[in-house]
């Protein structure tokens, strides 16, 4: 049922394939995400077939602000993912797929494990999802291909209040359950990793919490659980809730772990998370720089640009998302322009005309 929520978006929104002619940093919604540690981020699309209530990128085909969708060339991403993971020059790399979107529904997936695991320096390979778009048989290929852990988004074992939360009437906890049990017998390993939303699913953690500790999540090198905190922001849904603070949410946590008798937070130490060499932001905070737009970005009212000249490398090379008039899309497109860069946080290019 899944796909037919994917066809809905294919109907209503522009789909862009990216490829190994556009640089794979520069911007959120895919490519590689590099913070500067050891832990790569790679994006490979912006699909979802959910509509999370609380999703913080708005994503799904419920979206109310998207105008365009992307989904990467395997081949262009790989290529990318060795020479920032050569750049960074240390052996304990941890390739964390993610995105804008749900990893579940990208079709190269499991060549992207492949590829990732056998690049030299990486250790390890992980992915977010909420496990739902995968079979037993692609379970299988992942853990050949050497995924080594899964973080499960799952927010409730409550079958009604679990479709309620991810916006998806054929959304079925209990088969996302059967695939957890299937994933840990093929050897990868999974953690539980639920939002916590105040008000509406509270008592959903202690069951969520029992369920993985009971099931084996985490396996003993780590906790079974690790919640989030909501955190609504500008672009993405928002609840109707209470936000709990920083301090209140790190109280529950402690009386949860006291409560249970199981851990849930980690430091970044315990999880091998360190700094490493972060890659170079070749354009400064209100910088002129020429771009050649190339297409539609994520959000309405942004256009994906390439900053010129290119180099020919992910260490130097990127793309912007550039604000500007969404009527002036046929203008914009295909033509270079002059950008003032007003954002480059973690190489992350934003940009208005000039």
């Amino acid at each position: 049922m899944w796909r037919s929520s994917i066809g809905k978006i294919e109907r209503s929104r522009r789909v862009i394939r990216i490829g190994g002619d556009v640089p794979q940093v520069g911007t959120l919604a895919f490519g590689i995400v590099d913070r500067g540690t050891n832990v790569i981020e790679v994006r490979p699309t912006t699909l979802c077939p959910l509509s999370c209530i609380y999703c913080s990128v708005n994503a799904g085909p419920d979206s109310t602000n998207r105008w365009a969708e992307f989904v990467v060339d395997p081949n262009a991403l790989l290529g990318a993912l060795e020479e920032v993971v050569r750049f960074k020059g240390i052996n304990d790399i941890e390739v964390h797929i993610d995105g804008m979107g749900e990893p579940g529904v990208y079709p190269h997936l499991i060549n992207l494990v492949r590829g990732a695991k056998s690049i030299g320096g990486v250790s390890k390979v992980s992915m977010q999802t909420r496990l739902y778009m995968l079979s037993e048989d692609d379970l299988k290929e992942l853990a050949s291909a050497g995924l080594d852990r899964i973080n499960l988004s799952i927010d409730s074992l409550n079958p009604e209040l679990a479709k309620r939360i991810s916006g998806a009437s054929w959304y079925d906890i209990e088969r996302v359950k059967e695939l957890v049990v299937r994933a840990l017998e093929l050897g990868i390993n999974v953690i539980a990793s639920p939002v916590w939303l105040p008000g509406i699913n509270d008592s959903d953690m202690v069951e969520i919490i029992k369920w993985a500790k009971d099931t084996g999540l985490g396996r003993g090198e780590l906790p079974p659980v690790l919640i989030q905190k909501y955190i609504p922001h500008k672009r993405g849904r928002r609840v109707r809730l209470r936000v709990m603070t920083w301090e209140e949410f790190w109280n529950r946590i402690k009386n949860l772990e006291e409560e249970l008798g199981t851990r849930l937070s980690m430091t970044n130490e315990e999880l091998n998370i360190h700094r490493a060499p972060q890659l170079p932001k070749p354009f400064g905070i209100n910088e002129d720089v020429k771009v050649r737009i190339i297409s539609r970005g994520l959000i309405r009212g942004e256009f994906l640009g390439v900053i010129q000249p290119l180099k020919g490398s992910v260490i130097h090379d990127r793309v912007i998302s550039v604000i500007a008039d969404p009527r002036l899309e046929d203008i914009l497109i295909g033509n270079q322009v002059k950008v003032r860069v007003i954002e480059n946080s973690d190489n992350i290019y934003i940009g208005r005309l000039i």
